[in-house]
């Protein structure tokens, strides 16, 4: 009888090492299962979803043309502000085809001369007041805004201009 113990003890500890085996193999799962679902980058909770699913490709392009148009404003600048007695004449139209209000401000030389309030779709700031401003290199940056609440919409655009002095002599 000895000898059959020790043949079941042999079997039973080769059963209990295949356990053993098996057990560590679906922990090593689990783990790697957990890992590579925590490793996966998380989605943005702002991003907005569209499907896509059974439209042509002549359907998308059409709504991504849409979208765009929706979002599209137009920035109406003077390349060359005239100058005349602390004002500048800018000419900042917001475009009657724009869906939002703009703002802008003029700067020049790193110093913000000027800052407006909202500027309806179709109106038009010809003139500001700059007492600071000089001839010379100059930004205006228009920034879109949301019509309702004037909060900042999108990016701001930047356009160079040149303030020049204006020529009082003939038309301005």
């Amino acid at each position: 009888m000895n000898e059959i113990e020790q043949e079941d003890n042999s079997r039973k500890k080769k059963r209990r090492i295949i356990i053993l085996i098996v057990l560590l193999l679906l922990l090593l799962s689990i783990g790697s299962c957990a890992m590579w679902q925590f490793a996966q980058p998380k989605a943005d909770p702002g991003a907005t979803v569209q499907t896509q699913e059974g439209k042509s490709d002549e359907e998308i392009i059409a709504e991504l043309n849409r979208q765009a148009e929706e979002s599209r404003m137009t920035v109406s600048v003077s390349a060359k502000p005239k100058l005349v007695d602390g004002k500048v004449r800018v000419n900042v139209s917001n475009v009657a085809e724009n869906k939002f209000a703009q703002t802008f401000t003029l700067t020049q030389d790193g110093i913000e001369l000027y800052s407006s309030g909202l500027i309806a779709p179709g109106e038009v700031v010809e003139w500001c007041e700059a007492p600071d401003a000089h001839e010379g290199s100059a930004t205006v940056t228009v920034q879109g805004c949301d019509p309702e609440t004037g909060a900042p919409s999108g990016n701001p655009q930047s356009v160079a201009v040149d303030i020049v002095a204006a020529d009082l002599s003939g038309s301005q």
